[in-house]
Parts: structure tokens; sequence; C-alpha cells
């Protein structure tokens, strides 16, 4: 999942896309040998064949608790234990696609014997206090926690394979006993340290440590990858775009990883995208489009159907900003048929809503909106008590410009939303309101939205968007006088 806050590109977020929490389902194959040509051209997925009439019992998987990080904190304290959170939000498609595909594998559950386990919806007002320690840039975001003091030891925002999961977890897990023992030195200490910094909101402090670990750390170090990515992001919470071109054009080659690659790409266009006009730009950008259509062409190993979808739209948007638009037709065509060959296979409504996102965004940028409006007009039939699916039609509608339409969607998301989400969905209204020319309804969802941001507890509180609301509120009742 790409990171939501980066709005240069049309990636999610969230990318962040998306979850919360949907039981634990099977994981599909991330790539799988396509047996006709063309799924051969488009890399999509070949469904498993049954190898047995009879279904194989599920296989007991690592145990989340759900938002008590208190509790569970208290529990790995009195165990011995690390601590590991998955700090998630219902609207995350990334955060939905780790914890149906990744966090739920059996394989995973040896982990119990080391590992306590909590996933924290963020959006939840009684998790408002995690978020004022812990920082998040994007959904979702894992940590490993010394659960004594409370000390980061691993951080990892975005995807992530199962071995990539299995191994940050593991090596966290040896970082805090490395502590405790007065051994934590090197590289791999400057990598830990980098990571708390950045979760204590250090951007400046994270960079530094990054860029060390960076140097300290081996080319054939899976952490050297996990290393400049941190750097890159530090860098650009930062906004130091000329450092953070600079470093992603020295560095892009090495990048290896599931999702890292594909997140790296997404960063380097990022920062790209701020310098002025030259060779400088045009050079990080080159690098990155050929990094993301080398990843187009060979999928990173364990990579999930959500990772490679969002290879695609990263490549779709970084075409059409270069003005290649039949590549980027080509890149969203590859996309939405990988979702919707995952979506067939799901084994659930919520494992399919997983891609819902995805494929909405794909349609609306392929000129086939009714058909998104058709998909998630039947998921909101499926799932009424969900504000995603009325959520997201609400913005399919609005860009087709079906604005009554629209207006009663977002209304259901608001009904059923909570937290700095509903918020969000408050602010489609007004916009839609004003597309209505209802000026008086729309200055009355923009003080509400005011409201809703000055009422925010400290964890969910956001000056910008706080800003934001009063310019746009400001901004309406300028133009009703």
């Amino acid at each position: 999942m790409r990171p939501t806050l980066l709005a240069p590109l049309l990636v999610t977020l969230f990318a962040c896309a998306t979850p919360e929490g949907p039981a634990p389902r099977p994981r599909p194959p991330a790539a799988q040998p396509a047996t006709s040509a063309t799924a051969a051209a488009l890399s999509v997925p070949t469904p498993p064949v049954a190898a047995t009439a009879t279904p194989e019992a599920p296989r007991p998987a690592l145990v989340f608790s759900h938002d008590d990080f208190d509790a569970a904190r208290a529990r790995a304290r009195a165990s011995g234990k690390v601590l590991l959170v998955d700090a998630w939000a219902p609207w995350c498609h990334t955060c939905l696609s780790m914890q149906a595909y990744v966090l739920s594998d059996p394989s995973l559950a040896p982990l119990a014997a080391s590992v306590e386990a909590v996933a924290i919806d963020t959006d939840r007002e009684e998790n408002a206090a995690f978020l004022e320690r812990y920082a998040l840039q994007a959904w979702p975001t894992f940590f490993v926690l010394d659960p004594n003091d409370g000390e980061v030891f691993g951080y990892w925002a975005g995807s992530a394979t199962l071995d990539e999961m299995r191994s940050f977890i593991d090596e966290a897990r040896q970082a805090v006993e490395a502590a405790h023992a007065g051994t934590r030195t090197g590289p791999e200490g400057e990598l830990v340290r980098a990571h708390a910094a950045f979760a204590r909101k250090d951007a400046k402090g994270a960079a530094k440590g990054y860029a060390a670990a960076v140097k300290g750390l081996a080319p054939t170090d899976p952490r050297r990858s996990e290393a400049l990515l941190g750097w890159l992001r530090a860098l650009y919470m930062q906004k130091s775009w000329a450092p953070c071109a600079a470093a992603a054009r020295e560095h892009i080659g090495e990048v290896r990883g599931g999702a890292t690659p594909a997140d790296f790409s997404y960063y380097a266009l990022s920062c790209a995208g701020q310098l002025p006009r030259g060779e400088a730009r045009s050079a990080t950008e080159s690098a990155a489009i050929a990094k993301l259509e080398a990843l187009a062409a060979n999928p990173s190993p364990g990579a999930t159907v959500d990772d490679q979808a969002d290879v695609f739209s990263i490549l779709a948007e970084a075409r059409r900003d270069s003005g290649d638009a039949e590549g980027a037709k080509k890149a969203e065509e590859t996309r939405l048929a990988l979702l919707e060959e995952a979506a067939r296979a799901a084994t659930s409504k919520e494992a399919a809503a997983t891609f819902d996102y995805g494929r909405a965004q794909a349609y609306v940028a392929l000129g086939r909106g009714p058909e998104a409006v058709a998909m998630l007009t039947a998921r909101e039939a499926e799932m009424p008590d969900s504000y995603e699916p009325p959520a997201r039609l609400a913005d399919v509608l609005f860009a087709l410009h079906r604005n009554e339409e629209a207006l009663a969607a977002v209304d259901r998301a608001i009904a059923r939303a909570y937290g700095p989400r509903r918020l969000r969905y408050v602010s489609t209204r007004a916009d839609v309101l004003h597309a209505l020319g209802r000026h008086a309804d729309e200055l009355a969802a923009l003080r509400e939205l005011v409201r809703g941001y000055e009422g925010l507890a400290r964890g969910h509180a956001n000056a910008d968007k706080l800003a934001a609301a009063k310019k746009k509120l400001a901004q309406a009742e300028a133009e009703k006088r």
C-alpha cells in the first residue's frame, strides 16, 4: 500500500487502502504461472486447482487481539514476549490484503510462543492515545515493541510478503534481546534507532539513522532495502526533495523485496515531482519508471495480488504524467485484470472486497464508471453494515456527475463511519452539496467538519486538515455573501 498522505500520485492509499478486521482467510497465489496467452501477457495469477474434493481443515494462525493496546502490552510484559502491533484502518486496502493473505497464514502461528499480537483500528477513539506516541505515515504500519518501556524495535510501513513479515518480527525480537543484553551496536542498532526516531515523529533523526544503517549494512543484507525505504520516507517527510531524489537515483537498483521496490519508486516519483523541471527531476523519474516497468514484467517473489496491482497503479499515473496515455491505459487494464481475477478467486465477500478500491479506480480511469457503480452497489447489498462500499460508491458517482445519487451514498457512509474517516466523508458531502448548488447545506456540512476536527482527541488531531477545513468554510461563506 502506498502511503495515503502522499497525494502527488493517484495511488490509494492508502494506498492505503484498506483494512480493519475481516476474518482470517486462506492466502491466494501471488504469482502462479499463467495458463493462456492472455494471462501470460497480463501476468494474471491462475487460480489454484483443488487437489482433492475434501477441503483441508483450517490450520491455526497467529491470533491478534483487538483495540486494547494496554491489555496486550500487559500480557506481553507478564509473559516475557515482545508486542507486535498491526496499526490499520478499515478503509485501507493494503491493510485488508495483509490481514487476509499474510497475517492469517498458518506458518506464522509458531511466533505466538514469543510474540503477543494486537490489531489497532487507528480510527477508533479508544486508540487515539496510541497514536499520540507512535507515528503513522502509511497504513498499515507494523510495530514490534519492548512491552516494558514501549520502545520501538521494529517499524514496517505498508505491505510485506510472508517471508518479510516473519523476518521482520524475528529480527525485531532479537533486537529487543540484544538491547536487554547491552549488545545493540553497529548498523543493526542504527536501523532500530532510526525506526524509533521515525515513530516519535523525528524525521530528521530518522533520516540520519537510516543513512548510517545503509552505509553499514552489506549490499546482500535484506535489511538494507528496509533502511533505504525508511531513509527515503524520512527525507520525504522533511520535504528534503533534492536529497530524496538523489538517494533514489543512487540506490533504486539495489532495492529488493515484495512491496518495498514499488514503495521506494513511489517516494522517488513523489520527491522528483517537487523539483523544478530539469536533469535531476527527469533522471529520477526515468529511473523510477524503469524500476516499475521491471516489476510489472517480473513481480517480486511473494508479492500479493494487491502489491502487484499497486505497481500498475503507480506506473499508470507516472505514464499519464509523462503524456503516455496509451501506456497508462495498458497499465490500468492489466491492473484491473489482476484484481478481477483475485476477486473471483476470493473465498468470501470480505476477501473479495479487498480489491474493490483498486477495481473502482481502474474502472473510472478506463472510462467504465458504470461498472464500478454496479460492483459497489452489489457489495453494499452484501455488506450492509460497512461504510466502505457506499463511501467508494459516492466517490465514483461524484466523478460521474451523478450528484444526487452520490449524496445519498455518502450519507449512508457517514451514518456508519467513525473517527477521522467519518470527517473525510463529511468533506465529500460538502463537495457534493456545492456541486448541487445547495449552499446553505454545504455551509452546514463544512461547519460540522470544522467542529469535528476541533473535537478530535490529540492522537487523532490533524492541524493541517483543520486548517484546510477552516479555509474551505471561509471560502464558502465568502461565496454566499
